[in-house]
């Protein structure tokens, strides 16, 4: 059963705020400064105080978790490695699908039987592994036996054998994001939020699935996290601007001039980053910038927003996509703000060549609907995401009701940025999708490339 079958909209909106809050996303990612602390394992310090990080390589000795193997379903049809698309089936107890346009979804990970909460389902940058999340867990609480699952895949989308790393001091199932050589995986823990309510990371973990071995970044404040291209190093975003951790040396350094960095990306080739800045705690402005800081370019400034995860990159370089506020959220009934009600979709142009116009054009898309045209279904964005193809978005949201709140119903949709074809829903349900990550380096619905 759901949980939160037979709540209010305002009790539903409440309960999942106290789910986001209690899970932690590093990005979508707890308290301040979590203190870093021996659990019982093997741990060996190897690097020191770097412009406050410590760091920290562990390795665990314990046994494996268990990783729930799915129910059988000998007649699911198999998916091409290049075209699965992965998503997390709820807030509890959820479980991990494969799915792509015109077949229904096909459990990879979990069953019905179990009380393991699969999560933010990561495919690695080859497609032939998934990196995922586990815990135990009913409420927001907390959960339990929280673990690193990854999983080699068949050609046919089968998951043919699953690792378990435990994660002893995580306060919540992983939202792990792979570097590009496929040698780390990395996510945040800790509880905190900004005053502005993104939510914030004290710590961010790197792990080796090969040899199992964790590091622990402490002392941070992060907001965002962004493998470099090389894979030897991570962009960490905090108030006190872009930190840059190197898995080779173990030191860190800071872009200059990148104070109030809520979110970035890299681009596809390496040289370039977006970077989401908040001045003197008041609008957002959109930068593009080396690597180093140098050659910026402010793309669009002067906007909010509620949701989202910040600036993501096609994978093509031509375009980045965002999230913004419209405007001020109005209030219900019961006084509560609807929060993501003017959420919209926003691409910016950032390659010579892009259709859509010259370098800098912004352009808003239009609300997201499906269904027949006299009684159209729109879809409030949560979060979005590309596609291999740069010309697709993959969009997760919720339903907005004829009478203008947020509906029961949630989905997992393609929406189509050129080319004027319609979005269409690949899955939906009335439980709510499994936005565990709350820190927005994960997009919990990946889709596998080439």
């Amino acid at each position: 059963m759901s949980t939160y079958e037979g709540l209010s909209p305002r009790e539903h909106d409440e309960m999942r705020d106290l789910v986001l809050a209690g899970t932690q996303r590093i990005r979508p990612a707890g308290a301040h400064r979590m203190q870093f602390v021996a659990l019982g394992l093997s741990l060996a310090l190897v690097g020191g105080v770097v412009a406050g990080v410590v760091t920290a390589t562990l390795r665990d000795d314990s046994a494996p978790l268990p990783v729930a193997t799915p129910d059988p379903s000998p007649t699911e049809p198999a998916i091409p490695r290049d075209e699965w698309i992965a998503y997390s089936s709820g807030f509890f107890e959820g479980d991990i699908y494969f799915v792509r346009p015109g077949l229904p979804p096909q459990r990879v990970l979990g069953a019905a039987s179990d009380d393991l909460d699969q999560v933010c389902p990561a495919f690695s940058p080859d497609g032939t592994r998934l990196a995922s999340g586990q815990a135990r867990g009913e409420s927001q609480a907390g959960w339990q036996d929280a673990g690193l699952v990854i999983t080699d895949l068949t050609a046919d989308g089968k998951a043919s054998t699953s690792v378990v790393i435990p994660l002893d001091g995580l306060p919540q199932p992983p939202c792990p994001i792979w570097s590009p050589d496929g040698t780390w995986v990395a996510f945040g823990s800790g509880r905190g939020m900004t005053q502005e309510g993104t939510n914030v990371a004290a710590e961010v973990w790197l792990v080796e699935p090969e040899t199992g071995d964790i590091r622990r970044l402490t002392g941070v404040a992060a907001t965002d996290i962004e493998w470099a291209r090389t894979g030897s190093e991570l962009y960490i975003a905090e108030d006190d601007g872009v930190l840059v951790y190197s898995t080779s040396d173990d030191e860190t350094r800071r872009v200059p001039d990148t104070a109030g960095a809520v979110a970035l990306a890299a681009s596809p080739d390496g040289s370039t980053l977006a970077v989401e800045l908040r001045g003197d705690r008041g609008p957002l402005e959109l930068w593009l910038m080396s690597v180093d800081g140098s050659e910026r370019r402010l793309l669009t400034e002067g906007y909010s927003r509620a949701r989202g995860i910040g600036p993501l990159w096609s994978p093509d370089g031509a375009r980045i996509v965002f999230q913004r506020d419209r405007g001020t959220p109005s209030e219900r009934t019961d006084g509560i703000p609807m929060l993501g009600e003017n959420e919209e979709v926003v691409i910016v142009s950032v390659g010579d060549d892009d259709p859509l116009g010259p370098v800098g054009t912004v352009t808003a898309l239009p609300p997201t609907r499906t269904g027949e045209s006299f009684e159209p279904r729109l879809w409030l964005p949560v979060t979005v995401s590309w596609a291999p193809d740069s010309e697709t978005l993959l969009f997760l949201g919720w339903e907005q009701s004829p009478s203008g709140e947020p509906g029961d119903g949630w989905g997992l949709l393609t929406v189509p940025v050129v080319g004027g074809e319609p979005p269409t829903i690949l899955w939906e349900t009335p439980e709510g999708i499994g936005n565990l990550s709350l820190f927005p380096q994960n997009d919990f619905q990946s889709w596998s490339r080439k």
